[in-house]
């Protein structure tokens, strides 16, 4: 059971209708990520990355295929279950933080330790340690508006980090920031998943930072495959 994947789509189809205009995205993709995994996911605007990424991580539902996360197949789940799930084993980064701008990085990032009912010290304690991991230890009582562009990628890093995920979905996660920030984060990402073990798979158009992933794939005319050289 240690060699299974943590994560593994087979056959997935997603179809989008305009009217009575089908709308094909994704056209039967498969993809197995291993344990400690990173899978950078390449492609041209609008070649639907973000959709796999939704799909992947059960926020959207497929056409057709099978969903596994730590082999649980998702596709079969309810939305309670399926929630449950995404709480327990997968965390989320975006192109945009998406932090609450009333609540402190503190309070931001214990949030998904709160909403699967841990207590509120062993949240804070939990919030404060990845906190400081991310090199945001001085700032745990600062909102939003009082972080810099990257202070916010790194505390919404640590949010997606702060219930021990088997697995991270980054969508375009320094796309909002410039080159140095950037790498910054990016490094991060790459620090904490050798360190902690985390899977992560990452849509992103920088293919510069994508080459330092395990694996690099293109997403093309609704297949994946290899990036060419």
């Amino acid at each position: 059971m240690s060699n299974s994947p943590v994560l593994h789509c087979r056959g997935l189809v997603k179809t989008f209708y305009q009217g009575k205009v089908e709308v094909p995205v994704l056209a039967g993709v498969d993809l197995e990520v291993a344990k400690g995994g990173v899978v950078a996911i390449v492609g041209a605007s609008g070649s639907g990355k973000s959709t796999l990424l939704h799909l992947l991580g059960g926020l959207d539902a497929a056409t057709s295929g099978v969903v596994s996360i730590l082999g649980q197949d998702v596709t079969a789940m309810s939305e309670t279950a399926r929630g449950k799930m995404r709480n327990e084993a997968l965390g989320f980064v975006y192109q945009f933080h998406h932090l609450l701008p009333e609540f402190s990085a503190l309070e931001n990032v214990a949030m998904p330790l709160l909403i699967r009912r841990a207590p509120r010290r062993e949240a804070r304690e939990q919030a404060a340690k990845i906190l400081a991991d991310v090199g945001l230890g001085h700032r745990l009582t600062h909102t939003p508006g009082e972080l810099s562009g990257g202070e916010r990628q790194r505390a919404a890093l640590a949010r997606a980090l702060v219930t021990g995920p088997a697995c991270v979905l980054a969508d375009e996660p320094t796309g909002n920031l410039d080159r140095k920030n950037a790498e910054v984060v990016f490094d991060l990402l790459l620090e904490l998943n050798a360190r902690l073990g985390t899977s992560l798979v990452m849509v992103t158009h920088d293919r510069v930072l994508a080459r330092r992933a395990n694996r690099v794939l293109e997403l093309k005319d609704g297949k994946l495959s290899a990036l060419a050289a």
